[in-house]
């Protein structure tokens, strides 16, 4: 699969399909780090393990390259699902972007218990089956119980937390300027332990809508707390009631914010965040 990756990724450049190619290069002392391909001869440095999240990383190097700069990333499933939602939220142009897809093993799907680990446009690689997380029995047994009960045992869980915002600068899609979890409204700034369940119910529900799965957050955790849960147990409560997966579809933005947007109710004004979800000609 790496020799189709360059392959391709060769092409891409010689094609003049894009400018740049963010992937993973292995350097001096075998060193592995993202790096932006620019020539085809470079590219005989790309590698694709180990799993590495890029789409903040092209938001970031778009944001700041030259005006009709076109990056291709190379992506794994829930890489492109996080692009998908940027792009959705006006993060990044679309036109802009192109995509080096590549399917994830059986064991990197069991490690992130991901029920997708492939991306919809699979350039290299056969897609596997997904894992069931909720099938996982370290899964049912954190979301177990009636509400008071569960509620005690995240608080308990929480509590190791040392609010160094590790899974808030990890994660692909936490990308709000200013940040809610730094604004001494909601969250008590500069305190050890942390306000924990203010701090993590305010994210959780902030990403209940957008989080695509992809672990970043339980990965960069330093206390191994089991964020993914969290955000999995909404990510399937959209689903059951929406029939709406984040990053799946590029034509259609979360329902919980449909209605607000479109039909707001006689007299409600919106917030101003609203606007972050609108095209400019429609703002």
């Amino acid at each position: 699969m790496l020799e189709k990756v360059k392959e391709i990724a060769r092409t891409v450049l010689a094609e003049k399909q894009a400018d740049g190619v963010l992937g993973l290069m292995k350097g001096q002392w075998d060193i592995i780090q993202p790096h932006i391909f620019e020539s085809p001869v470079e590219v005989d440095a790309l590698v694709i393990e180990p799993k590495w999240l890029l789409a903040k990383m092209a938001m970031t190097v778009l944001r700041s390259s030259r005006e009709g700069y076109r990056l291709a990333v190379v992506v794994r499933g829930c890489d492109e699902r996080a692009l998908t939602e940027l792009v959705k939220r006006n993060q990044i142009e679309k036109e802009r972007l192109v995509t080096i897809g590549i399917a994830c093993t059986a064991e990197q799907a069991q490690a992130c218990i991901c029920d997708r680990p492939y991306p919809q446009k699979l350039d290299c690689g056969d897609a596997v089956a997904g894992v069931d997380p909720f099938s996982i029995e370290s899964v049912k047994e954190l979301l177990a119980g009636d509400g008071p009960a569960r509620m005690e045992k995240w608080a308990n869980i929480l509590k190791r937390c040392i609010k160094c915002y590790g899974c808030r600068n990890s994660c692909p899609i936490c990308v709000c300027v200013p940040c809610k979890l730094e604004d001494q409204v909601w969250v008590e700034t500069g305190v050890i332990p942390a306000e924990v369940l203010s701090y993590h119910l305010i994210r959780a529900f902030h990403l209940s809508d957008t989080c695509v799965a992809c672990g970043a957050c339980q990965e960069a955790c330093p206390v191994n707390i089991p964020l993914m849960a969290l955000q999995l147990s909404m990510r399937e409560m959209l689903r059951e009631t929406y029939g709406y997966d984040a990053g799946l579809d590029p034509e259609r933005n979360s329902p919980i914010l449909y209605d607000l947007c479109k039909e707001p109710a006689a007299g409600q004004a919106l917030p101003d965040w609203v606007n972050s979800l609108r095209k400019d000609d429609e703002s």
